[in-house]
């Protein structure tokens, strides 16, 4: 515990700390079976699971302690077997942000990457810039490399099974450990011992992450993925970069147990799977219609429809920060106005 904690102090920015790390809690702790995770779950008919007022995040506790005495940018890595010696699989580095120069927001992102087996998990520049907006930031590494073609017409099956760690699709095998939902919670757990001062275990409440404190995000693969958690959990937002890209998939039209207005996307013309996106806009039901962003002004009147045609060496990738996303004339990220609206002013 020390050890980690001295680590953290020794490098202001950037955080490896290596060695065996005690389990907060146990594995019965955690595992729970799939009666007791399909409690907050679209029901298997696929009908509605709530009503819309239930689908409306409540106001919950008051915010994370944040000591802001030290002012920085605090950037930490770990693995998911760093938090969880049980994990067996996806054990890329994670990515974890929380500056300390601004006001904190009291809500998390947690931002899943795209499809594979990434090395480093989520982006470091899309990272900087939301812990930049006042938010916690997490990228955990989780189970993406399954291809989505081998699961037929049940992709949310697939992606359902990759998030709870419960049987949901005979293609693949994931267990708890190697979740999305479990990795948070014990990602959370291990960046508090790490920050104590980033009071990261305000987004756990008892054995799950605090979701209705949470944005849900990634790219590509992971804003599928993070379109169907907010069908199965009621979280504070869904935004979804270049994704989903579920052409057909009955995922899409069911009742989310998070209301829709609290989802965006955001899709560039020179994406191949642009015409993708769009679709599952609408199956998904967002509100408005395609927006360009392009020359207009936040919040673009109103649509969770986001499109953009900017110049770039990549459509998919372009609309999260990094070396393909458009610059303004002064070296500043193009999309920031689009980010800040879809994250939440």
């Amino acid at each position: 515990m020390a050890a980690r904690r001295a680590c953290l102090c020794a490098i202001a920015l950037v955080v490896s700390c290596d060695g065996t790390v005690a389990a907060v809690m146990t594995d019965a702790d955690l595992d729970r079976d799939a009666t007791a995770r399909d409690a907050g779950s679209v029901p298997p008919d696929g009908t509605s699971p709530a009503t819309p007022d239930a689908a409306t995040p409540d106001a919950g506790p008051s915010g994370p302690d944040v000591d802001r005495t030290d002012p920085r940018l605090i950037a930490m890595e770990l693995t998911a077997r760093d938090a969880d010696p049980a994990a067996t699989v996806a054990l890329g580095t994670e990515l974890a942000y929380l500056d300390t120069r601004v006001e904190p927001r009291g809500k998390l992102v947690v931002y899943l990457h795209g499809a594979g087996a990434p090395t480093v998990c989520g982006s470091r520049e899309m990272g900087e810039v939301l812990a930049g907006m006042g938010f916690h930031v997490l990228a955990p590494c989780y189970v993406s490399d399954y291809g989505v073609a081998n699961c037929g017409d049940d992709i949310g099956g697939c992606r359902l099974e990759a998030f709870e760690g419960v049987d949901h699709h005979d293609f693949i095998d994931i267990a708890p450990p190697d979740s999305v939902e479990r990795r948070v919670t014990r990602a959370l757990q291990y960046l508090d011992e790490m920050n104590p001062g980033g009071d990261w275990a305000y987004f756990i409440d008892g054995d799950r992450p605090r979701w209705s404190e949470i944005v849900i995000s990634g790219i590509s693969h992971g804003a599928s993925s993070s379109g169907l958690i907010g069908v199965y959990r009621v979280v504070d937002r869904v935004v979804m970069l270049s994704g989903p890209y579920d052409v057909g998939q009955a995922w899409l039209s069911l009742a989310p147990m998070t209301s829709i207005d609290r989802y965006w996307g955001f899709t560039h013309t020179d994406d191949p799977q642009h015409m993708g996106h769009l679709e599952a806009f609408e199956r998904l039901g967002m509100p408005g219609e395609p927006v360009s962003v392009d020359g207009a002004t936040a919040p673009y009147g109103g649509s969770h429809r986001l499109v953009s045609s900017a110049s770039t060496t990549n459509g998919h990738s372009s609309v999260q920060a990094g070396s393909t996303s458009p610059r303004t004339s002064s070296g500043d990220y193009a999309f920031m106005p689009v980010w800040q609206t879809m994250y939440g002013p």
